[in-house]
């Protein structure tokens, strides 16, 4: 980052110098990381996507699957869980940007640690037949704008594009409203 960059960021920081600051991986930041990510606003600022880091994965797991054949069950789907840029910009949720979604589905997590979370898929809307799916991503990424915590025995939903998680409202737990806005973007 150029001097100049610097300069011009830190004449925006309404913060001054010095001023202690919580860790993302709080509960009270990741409270305000909710409050401020629920919040609506009145039009997109960016179109950026999470990178596809994990498309090869992604591949390679469905030509397993192919290469194997004959068997009743799919081989684990694996999907890229992190955020390669972090100061990406997230957009205003709605259903027709989900739709866009290449894969999504519904799932409970039956093991969260470490790098990975494995959720066993109870509804597929788009893009595949697995009964497993893996999310790999470092710990901590949850705490990322946009992230997810995962919990062992909850549910998600669930989409990604180019083999990785999109996050923004895009994933995150399931509700009655997040159902609805899934089945009317995969409906047909």
């Amino acid at each position: 980052m150029s001097d100049e960059l610097r300069e011009r960021l830190a004449r925006l920081d309404p913060m001054p110098p010095g001023v202690p600051t919580e860790p993302m991986t709080t509960p009270s930041s990741r409270r305000l990381l909710e409050e401020v990510m629920s919040t609506q606003v009145a039009e997109r600022t960016s179109r950026k996507w999470l990178p596809a880091a994990a498309a090869v994965v992604a591949v390679a797991a469905i030509a397993a699957a192919m290469a194997l054949g004959g068997g009743s069950k799919a081989a684990p789907l694996t999907l890229s869980a992190r955020a390669d840029d972090p100061m990406a910009m997230c957009l205003m949720f709605s259903v027709e940007e989900l739709a866009r979604a290449e894969v999504a589905f519904e799932g409970v997590v039956v093991a969260a640690g470490g790098d990975t979370v494995e959720l066993q898929v109870t509804r597929w809307y788009a893009g595949g037949d697995a009964d497993t799916v893996i999310l790999e991503a470092e710990a901590g990424m949850e705490a990322l704008i946009g992230g997810v915590a995962f919990e062992e025995g909850q549910s998600y939903l669930i989409s990604a594009t180019d083999g990785t998680v999109n996050y923004c409202g895009y994933s995150g737990p399931v509700t009655d409203e997040f159902r609805a806005a899934f089945e009317e973007a995969f409906a047909g």
